[in-house]
């Protein structure tokens, strides 16, 4: 599943995006904002920088959500499905002292660790990126 989606990655998400996409990583991003201010400074062109600490952002998106977001990409309906029935009744435990406590249902979240998680992630990041743009 996430080599067909990767395939498709490059051509649906922001040109500045480089969580998720195959061949890009964190370097280039800090070399591209270093260009920026370098190019800044020489120009005198103005130059305004975010930068948002997305802290436990892998537990934050919602499954809804994300199958919206998939909808929106002209995923197929077929993919989406497979894709729920990954999450839709996912649950977790809870071990407390020895005794472990649960099903607890899991309404949010990627999970941390499977191949898929970046690429569900960098999906769902990208309207953001995009209204930020």
């Amino acid at each position: 599943m996430t080599r067909r989606l990767r395939l498709v990655l490059q051509d649906l998400l922001h040109n500045s995006q480089f969580c998720g996409v195959h061949g890009n990583s964190i370097l280039e991003a800090v070399s591209l904002v270093r260009d920026a201010i370098v190019y800044s400074e020489t120009t005198g062109a103005p130059l305004y920088v975010l930068s948002l600490d997305l802290q436990n952002e892998f537990d934050r998106i919602s499954h809804q959500c994300l199958f919206q977001i998939l909808q929106r990409y002209g995923i197929s309906i077929w993919f989406i499905e497979r894709l729920q029935t990954l999450h839709e009744n996912a649950t977790g435990s809870v071990q407390i002292n020895g005794t472990l406590a649960g099903p607890i249902p899991i309404h949010s979240a990627v999970r941390q660790g499977c191949p898929l998680s970046m690429v569900l992630y960098a999906l769902c990041l990208h309207p953001l990126l995009h209204a930020l743009d």
